[in-house]
């Protein structure tokens, strides 16, 4: 879901000026001064970000320690826990429609159908608790194909559900606690261990911010490419070798070689709406569920959605939903809440 208002809003200050439009001499001079004075007020911002660069980079150090790379995968099954499968044609080969997507049946020969994704969460408390998006706790949450298959009586099912801290070498299982009725927002909590890293701070609400102000997000934009893609190449070459394609050894290899950190990015607060935040720091898929914070790194928000075909417009979610979760509001999981092992022993021999 993408906030139209603020979508228009952002649009009309570079669409005015080329529209053609005529505009009564005052009211260009108007504008003209106004565009100055923003430019002006963005210019003493971003001049006071720079001279205080050790507070920024505490704050970045901090959160990057906080904040997790989730990485999940999961398949539908049935009544019985029969999981849907690829179709072979007689030569072995997945059959695919007319625009190149395999097609799956719960009687099909092939490997199961899996999808696999990633996204970002990060730490809100001592007992191992995160914030994320809801699409990333519950993935077929307004997801149209899911949709229609959950009711055709498919369930789905995780095969894995885990999260990755850049000072740890392997992954923690995650388990879905809340979701937010409305947002895209959702509490997941790790299992079977407690991280010591400090958590991020909570910052203050929406009163408290101001349009223009700096703000960064931190997070794993394209997930897994950009991990991979920072690597020289002859470790790519090796990173290859060993994993043999496999997503979750991939991040196996980097984790265990402390390559596993997630990417910064600056940018500036536009626009403070009643459940929106609007924002121009560079981001793309992956980076959904990362926090939004200000330069003393606390969390204003949680990053949620960007404009399509124009990144430079990205959303985020107010903080204070986040603690309404915290704080016991919301609903329970629809649907399973943590990976299966029955499921995760067989991943790895029945692709």
């Amino acid at each position: 879901m993408r906030p139209q208002c603020g979508i228009f809003i952002l649009l009309a200050i570079f669409v005015a000026p080329l529209s053609g439009c005529m505009l009564p001499a005052g009211a260009k001079s108007q504008e003209a001064a106004e565009l100055r004075q923003r430019v002006r007020n963005l210019e003493e911002r971003l001049q006071a970000l720079e001279s205080e660069p050790d507070q920024v980079s505490e704050a970045v150090a901090r959160a990057r320690a906080a904040v997790a790379f989730v990485l999940a995968s999961y398949t539908f099954i049935d009544s019985t826990g029969r999981p849907l499968r690829r179709v072979l044609d007689e030569r072995g080969e997945p059959i695919t429609d007319d625009e190149g997507v395999p097609l799956v049946d719960i009687n099909g020969t092939g490997p199961k159908a899996v999808i696999n994704y990633s996204g970002t969460a990060f730490l809100v408390d001592k007992k191992g608790h995160l914030l994320t998006n809801r699409h990333i706790a519950e993935p077929w949450w307004q997801h149209e194909s899911s949709a229609l298959l959950m009711a055709a009586g498919f369930r789905p099912v995780f095969i894995r559900l885990r999260a990755f801290f850049q000072d740890r070498s392997e992954g923690v299982p995650i388990e879905v606690l809340r979701v937010d009725e409305k947002r895209d927002l959702a509490l997941v909590r790790t299992v079977g261990w407690v991280p010591k890293t400090p958590p991020l701070i909570i910052g203050a609400g929406s009163s408290g911010l101001r349009e223009g102000q700096a703000i960064f997000l931190v997070g794993y934009p394209t997930g897994l490419d950009a991990l991979v893609g920072r690597l020289e190449y002859g470790e790519q070459a090796e990173l290859e070798r060993a994993t043999q394609g496999d997503d979750y050894a991939k991040v196996l290899f980097l984790s265990q070689r402390r390559q596993l950190r997630p990417s910064i990015t600056g940018g500036f607060l536009w626009e403070i709406l009643p459940n929106t935040l609007v924002y121009d720091a560079p981001t793309t898929g992956g980076s959904s569920g990362g926090p939004v914070l200000d330069r003393q790194g606390r969390v204003i928000g949680i990053n949620a959605a960007y404009l399509s075909g124009f990144r430079a417009i990205n959303y985020g979610i107010p903080i204070r939903f986040g603690e309404d979760l915290l704080q016991g509001r919301g609903q329970y999981a629809n649907g399973p809440n943590r990976e299966r092992a029955a499921v995760v022993s067989t991943a790895t021999t029945d692709r």
